[in-house]
Order: structure tokens, then C-alpha cells, then sequence
């Protein structure tokens, strides 16, 4: 039955992916009836076989507890304490609000209730990610979804690159032409899915090369008739990372280019630390030629004039970015504790906006300053602070533990999260539904992982499996 549920939730998270990234409402509404009927039954499974173990941390609820504040009724002289610029934001939306003494931290409750039930749709993701991972299978019907997913997403953006092709099912992409976009619509959330995904295709090659390494497992390879030998598996693990980055570099995201050579660097750091082999760091170079080769064979010279020279329009771009960080400070600034509400920065940014006024701005381009905004100090330490103290957690994890696949997966669950990390400093990626589905999915395995097995174990055994 667990291998159902795996299935089920692997199923939505892709035609999330699939449905343009799931920005449009139908989208992201129906994947969250889905992700709350799967919990639903989930539960009432277990109930049937007498149990109901979950496991879950505190701090996802007490940042859907946060959220929920922003939607309760409170005395508007207590908004005004919390939030010194409140009359700006009441004159600016008088016109559509109700004169009342009592009021709610969210500028617009509707949005807010939005955001909430995004949220606790990806907590309940997150929940079925934790229940469902089991390192002891050694084999996760949802991590080979995601490398499937990753896999088929590159490829289609490769072939639109080649082909200058910006056909997305049939439907034209309007904004981002002859790049790799794959079923999103702008190539930066597509590269940011890339990068959350390609950690567990070098972590796949990882295990199996510490299982080539190990002789008994080798002989043993030799002589199985049904499993594809241990050599040609690296080879193949390490081929599909390089479809993958091949995908990300022919987006022409710049961050995610940098995102991701970032985190294959720290991946390849850490497992030398782990294992100090030379044919390890010789397997680790041939990924990087076989990239770099592959590269320079379909024509990386546009690519690379990227980062060598900005263009005119490239500039704008980049200038309106510190725009908008800018005014976001100043709307941080004026609602410092509870912020504005979640879903709201759009509306609330409005009177702070002193940059591109002409412009509506939706998103702040950068997760940590539009959370902050959104749902003020305490949001923002409830959200990230846990998020960075688990990436902690995780590489302790990988460089002590024995066990040869859970450290793996570790190896690709620090990856994806120090990828989207780093690419949030100048995206969007988590207002994305389908990639903070898979965010979410990847941290559940990564607590189980890091957090809830070894609790589990006794501290003398110490399998190698």
C-alpha cells in the first residue's frame, strides 16, 4: 500500500510540473484537493491497521499557526502598534475594506486564506514524503519519479533550444523564446526544478559507485543475470546528470547555472571528504568533461557571452531587481513582525513603491525578502531558520552515517536544498506551486533521513547497506 501512496503523490507532483508549473489556479486548487484526499486516506489506512504514527515536526505548524494569526480578527490599535505604516496601506485599499474597529493583520484576508491552504497543502506533502521514505527499501518510488520527472523536463528544454522551439504542449510560450523553458512557462522556475532534481541522479551514481567499490557487491553484479553490471549504472546516473545540467545551462538562467555549478561543487567536496578515493574524483571529472564537451558540441559561445557581456536589456532587468528589493525593505521596515499577510505583496507593496510605479510588481524576486514582507520577522525565522538548521543536520548526517543508500539520498536531499537556497536569493522559485511541492517532498525525505532514522536505531549497529 505505501508504495501506492508513493505513486499517487509522485502523480501530482509531476502534473503540477506539467501544468505549466502550476501557477494557474485550476492548477494548484485541484493538486491541493488531491494532496488533501491522499493525506486523508493515508490516515484512514493506518487507522484500519490500528495505528496512526505520524511524524511530524513543530515548526511547519507553527508557521501555519503564524499564517492563521494573520486571519484572525484584532483590535486595529493593535494592528497600528505592530504594523507603523498601517494607514498607509488602509488608505490605499479604503476603498474595497469595511470601517471597523477590528481588523486582520492580512491587508486581504482572501489572499491570505490562499496562501494558507498552499501551505498546508505542502505541509501535507511534506508529512507523506516523511511517512512514505523508507531507506531500509533501498529504493524510493518517489525519488525515481523525480530523476524520471527531471529527466523528461531537460530533455524537452534541450530539444526546444535545438529546435527554437518555445511549444509547451501545443500552447505557445509568449515570454521566454528559443531557450530551454521545458513545461514552465518562465526558464527560471524550470531551471530551478532542474536543480532540485539533478543532486539525486549524482547521488544515484555516488551509491553505486560505493557499492563498484565494495568487491563482494561487485562479483556479486558479475554474476546477476537481471541488474544492468555496477559500471554501466554509474556511467548511466552520471549521463542523465549531465542531461540535466545540459537542460539548466540552455535556459540561460544565470542563477541557475550558478546554483547548480555551486552545489555540484559542495556535492563533490563532501563525498571526497566521505570516501577519498581517486577513481572517484576520476568519475567526478569525466562528469564535468562529458558536460562541458557535450556543451561546447551544440554551442555554448551565447551562453557564456552571458555572464561576459550584459546586454542593455539584461541590465534593466537586473537594475529593476534591486528596485524592487529596495521598496520590498522599506514595506519590511513598516510591518516588522507579522507583515502584511501571505499572498499579499502585490497589493501591499503598492505605497512603498518608489521604483517602476508604471509597473504592477507581483513578486519581489527574491523568496527571503517577499516572505519577510509577507508574513514579517517571526514568518520568516518559523519558515527558514528550520530549513537551514535541517541542511545542517543533513550533511552531519551524510558524513557520519554508514549506511551507503541513506547517505546517498542525503547527498542529493542537501543538493536540492542548497540549490533552490541559493536560487531564491534572486527568484521566485517557492511562489512556484509545483516547485515548492517538490521542495517540500525533497525536505520530508531529508528529516526522515537525517532526523527520525537514526532516532530509531540502536547507536551500535551500524549496517553498510
Amino acid at each position: 500500500m505505501t508504495r501506492k501512496f508513493e505513486v499517487f503523490l509522485a502523480l501530482i507532483v509531476i502534473g503540477s510540473s506539467f501544468a505549466f508549473g502550476g501557477v494557474e489556479p485550476i492548477a494548484y486548487s485541484l493538486a491541493e484537493i488531491l494532496v488533501f484526499l491522499l493525506v486523508v486516506l493515508f490516515v484512514w489506512d493506518q487507522k484500519r491497521h490500528g495505528r496512526i504514527d505520524l511524524f511530524l515536526p513543530v515548526w511547519p505548524l507553527l508557521f501555519l499557526l503564524c499564517v492563521a494569526l494573520q486571519l484572525l480578527p484584532l483590535p486595529r490599535f493593535f494592528l497600528a502598534a505592530v504594523s507603523p505604516a498601517r494607514r498607509l496601506t488602509q488608505a490605499w485599499l479604503a476603498p474595497i475594506q469595511h470601517a471597523s474597529s477590528w481588523g486582520t493583520v492580512s491587508i486581504s484576508p482572501a489572499a491570505t486564506m490562499l496562501g494558507f491552504f498552499k501551505i498546508l497543502a505542502y505541509i501535507g506533502i511534506f508529512i507523506l514524503a516523511v511517512q512514505l521514505f523508507d531507506s531500509g527499501r533501498r529504493k524510493s518510488a518517489l525519488l525515481t519519479a523525480l530523476i524520471a520527472l527531471g529527466c523528461f523536463e531537460a530533455g524537452y528544454g534541450i530539444l526546444q533550444y535545438l529546435l527554437d522551439w518555445n511549444k509547451i504542449f501545443g500552447e505557445t510560450n509568449p515570454y521566454d523564446r528559443w531557450v530551454a523553458t521545458g513545461t514552465y512557462v518562465n526558464r527560471n522556475h524550470f531551471a530551478g526544478l532542474i536543480e532540485m532534481i539533478l543532486p539525486f541522479a549524482f547521488a544515484s551514481a555516488f551509491y553505486t559507485y560505493q557499492l563498484w567499490s565494495d568487491p563482494r557487491h561487485r562479483r556479486a553484479s558479475a554474476k546477476s543475470g537481471g541488474e544492468s553490471p555496477l559500471g554501466f549504472r554509474i556511467v548511466f546516473y552520471l549521463f542523465l546528470a549531465v542531461i540535466m545540467l545540459i537542460g539548466v545551462v540552455y535556459s540561460y538562467s544565470r542563477a541557475g547555472i550558478l546554483s547548480v555549478s555551486l552545489v555540484l561543487i559542495t556535492l563533490s567536496i563532501l563525498t571526497l571528504i566521505k570516501i577519498r578515493r581517486t577513481s572517484w574524483s576520476l568519475a567526478i571529472a569525466g562528469l564535468i568533461t562529458l558536460a562541458v564537451a557535450f556543451s561546447l558540441w551544440i554551442g555554448a559561445g551565447t551562453i557564456m557571452h552571458r555572464f561576459d557581456i550584459m546586454s542593455p536589456s539584461e541590465y534593466q532587468g537586473t537594475l529593476k531587481r534591486t528596485m524592487m528589493w529596495s521598496d520590498t525593505v522599506q514595506l519590511f521596515r513598516h510591518n516588522p513582525l507579522l507583515g502584511t499577510g501571505l499572498g499579499t505583496y502585490e497589493d501591499a507593496l503598492r505605497p512603498f513603491q518608489t521604483h517602476l510605479v508604471n509597473l504592477t510588481v507581483d513578486h519581489a524576486h527574491n523568496d527571503y525578502l517577499e516572505f519577510a514582507a509577507e508574513t514579517g520577522l517571526i514568518g520568516f525565522v518559523l519558515l527558514f531558520v528550520p530549513i537551514f538548521y535541517l541542511l545542517v543536520r543533513m550533511t552531519i548526517s551524510f558524513l557520519r552515517d554508514q549506511r551507503r543508500y541513506r547517505s546517498a539520498i542525503l547527498l542529493g536531499c542537501i543538493g536540492s536544498t542548497l540549490g533552490l537556497l541559493i536560487h531564491s536569493l534572486v527568484d521566485f522559485n517557492l511562489q512556484v506551486p509545483a516547485n515548492a511541492m517538490t521542495f517540500a517532498v525533497i525536505l520530508g525525505i531529508g528529516y526522515k533521513a537525517a532526523c527520525v532514522e537514526p532516532r530509531k536505531e540502536p547507536e551500535a549497529e551500524l549496517p553498510r547497506g
